[in-house]
């Protein structure tokens, strides 16, 4: 049959079969290779920023790991008696303010989620300048007994006076 037909038609037929395979090949054989490639580039970008995620979990980690290390050894070095509501009180008296304090209420919050109690008191200061409360949140801050002050509300009593009522919540961790 292939005898039959002229050069030209037999030429038409190569071309024909030889695009056919050729088509063949780029969709059976090159197209699904460079796919692969294109999945396995994307695979490796998507590991390599797991990888530096984790090292920044990592990272966090370990910092987190040292400051309850030091936070545990400044605990340890806390004396056994130490009391959140006399050491304010205490410290209220050296920076000159025990005389403005309202009230001082005493309070134990206990956090399930981690295991640990806090020991908490809310200070109400009145007729108190600005400088006598910065000097005694500051006294509170830099203390050695890891007592931060996670709430602070300061009113201006009249326009004049320069005078301020504070609430503070004052709070610790217990041993």
């Amino acid at each position: 049959m292939l005898k039959q037909l002229n050069p030209r038609e037999k030429l038409v037929i190569a071309m024909g079969l030889v695009t056919l395979a050729l088509t063949g090949v780029v969709y059976g054989g090159v197209l699904p290779l460079m796919e692969s490639l294109e999945r396995s580039a994307l695979q490796v970008a998507t590991l390599e920023k797991e990888i530096s995620e984790m090292q920044v979990y990592r990272d966090e980690y370990t910092q987190l790991q040292a400051q309850n290390l030091r936070m545990a050894a400044i605990l340890k070095k806390r004396p056994a008696d130490f009391s959140l509501f006399s050491y304010l009180d205490q410290l209220a008296g050296n920076t000159g303010i025990k005389t403005k304090i309202i009230y001082m209420k005493p309070s134990t919050v206990k956090d399930a989620e981690k295991k640990n109690s806090r020991s908490r008191v809310e200070i109400k200061l009145d007729d108190v300048t600005l400088e006598q409360i910065g000097r005694f949140v500051y006294r509170i801050e830099t203390s050695p007994h890891l007592i931060s002050v996670p709430r602070l509300s300061i009113k201006q009593k009249q326009q004049e006076s320069g005078f301020l009522e504070t609430v503070l919540q004052v709070e610790t961790l217990e041993k």
